[in-house]
């Protein structure tokens, strides 16, 4: 009698078990388009057993659901925060790349080749005819065209270097308030888990946030059996469990402008490796000052040279010459975004074509219209002309900026692979929770017919069992 009875609680297990589980599956049809949504499933099993006669008969008694589980494998969420971080590298140097290919506007016909052709060319025609004032002051006009022009990529480089700077501060709060919202998340589910439920949706919200804050910085995250994560980079705690060590940035006492990202409780520079931070501090720090050094050698070579051949003549006055490109300030060198012309050129007579005085001399402006081509610079590529080593700088820039982009649309391949691989074990498959669902709701009906089954058995011995003789 006993076994009959059980009966209902088996069958009754049997309903509760299929109608969590068509909940478990109307959840996940509900969050099929949700971000960072990872499905759940129902972990079934048997319940405990129970001996009938002693020990040799044993029966169970139903089912039950021992956790709702997220279906999801760390390998595949380290495997593409990984990459992702590099993703993050590569897009942040390639970008770099691509904006100061912009400045430096070449092939384009507004470039700094064009500006200075022009002015060799201007020189040129200066030699034709040394005493015309026409040649005179399309000399003048070419060299302060030029002169703008030199400027003003000087001017947009320091800018792009600025922007990048800024860029680190931004990105570096980003990191933080990731940190700290990762923090809560940890105190939600440990609370939530240790209560006894399950805190499923905030462990997507987490990996979400974990995801973001591996494209930033290249971290390793390690899940504690209490179900909180703590995150390093570098070597260092960025987060224990709920305890956050920030970072800052602090003006580098050595470059004395730009922002480096510290942890602000060990006051030490973070050691990154990878993300889109180390990739905009690489760029802030070794780009940019690379290209322009490598075009101050250009605009200094031609500056020295032109000053020299323009100060050793002399002016159709008669005149010594004098130096043809001067400092805006001073006490600084002549450079980019600092020359300017001397102002004595106002006067045409000024500009500097004979190299003795005598009327019709043009050996200065032949001197000055011939450094297109002269041997001015030593480099890695060899004796370069002021034109080569100009075109091999734009050769750099192009090929580099290509070979990142390149490497970045490679990297975002691999991003989209390990994606895929990711949603293939996690993401919802509305057939297959329709397939589910379907499963359920009939195991869920064969179990209330198992109800009205036993329900029909008790009722033939309660009411129909010993009626004859009565």
């Amino acid at each position: 009698m006993g076994v009959g009875f059980s009966s209902y609680d088996i069958a009754r297990s049997g309903m509760i078990v299929n109608e969590r589980s068509l909940h478990v599956t109307g959840h996940n049809i509900a969050n099929v388009n949700t971000p960072g949504y990872v499905r759940q499933q129902a972990m079934i099993a048997d319940s405990f057993y129970t001996g009938i006669l002693g020990d040799r008969f044993r029966v169970g008694f139903g089912a039950s659901i021992q956790e709702i589980r997220q279906i999801r494998y760390e390998f595949l969420d380290t495997l593409y925060r990984q990459e992702n971080t590099t993703l993050g590298y590569l897009d942040a140097k390639a970008e770099t790349f691509s904006n100061i290919e912009e400045i430096l506007s070449e092939p384009m016909r507004d470039g700094l080749q064009s500006m200075m052709n022009g002015f060799w060319d201007s020189w040129q025609e200066l030699a034709k005819e040394p005493n015309s004032l026409t040649a005179r002051a399309l000399v003048r006009q070419r060299a302060d065209v030029l002169v703008n022009h030199i400027n003003h990529i000087g001017e947009q480089l320091n800018k792009l270097q600025e922007d990048l700077d800024t860029e680190i501060r931004v990105r570096v709060n980003e990191v933080n308030n990731l940190l700290y919202d990762l923090a809560k998340l940890n105190a939600d589910i440990l609370r939530a888990e240790t209560a006894g439920d399950t805190a499923n949706d905030y462990r997507d919200r987490r990996n979400l946030l974990l995801d973001r804050l591996s494209e930033l910085v290249d971290v390793d995250i390690t899940e504690m059996l209490d179900g909180q994560v703590s995150v390093m980079s570098g070597g260092y705690f960025l987060l224990n469990k709920t305890d956050v060590s920030p970072l800052y940035v602090e003006v580098d006492s050595k470059k004395k402008t730009f922002y480096n990202p510290i942890i602000k409780e060990l006051n030490v520079e973070v050691p990154l490796q990878n993300g889109i931070l180390k990739g905009l501090i690489e760029s802030r720090d070794e780009i940019l000052p690379d290209i322009k050094n490598r075009l101050n050698t250009v605009v200094n070579a031609m500056i020295s040279k032109v000053n020299e051949y323009h100060s050793s003549g002399q002016t159709l006055g008669g005149k010594d010459g004098a130096d043809f490109f001067v400092a805006i300030d001073p006490t600084m060198p002549v450079g980019m975004c600092n020359i300017r012309l001397n102002s004595n050129l106002v006067d045409l007579n000024n500009i500097v074509s004979s190299s003795d005085g005598t009327s019709g001399n043009n050996v200065v402006a032949y001197q000055v219209a011939n450094l297109r081509n002269q041997v001015l610079i030593s480099a890695a590529e060899g004796e370069l002309s002021i034109d080569d080593y100009y075109n091999a700088i734009i050769l750099y820039v192009g090929h580099e900026g290509a070979s990142l982009k390149s490497a970045a649309e490679n990297q975002r391949t691999l991003v989209n692979a390990a994606e895929s691989n990711r949603q293939s074990v996690m993401a919802v498959s509305l057939d297959e929770e329709m397939a589910n669902m379907i499963k359920f709701k009939f195991a869920y009906n064969a179990s209330s017919r198992t109800i009205n089954v036993v329900d029909q058995m008790i009722d033939t011995i309660i009411s129909k069992m010993g009626v004859i003789g009565r």
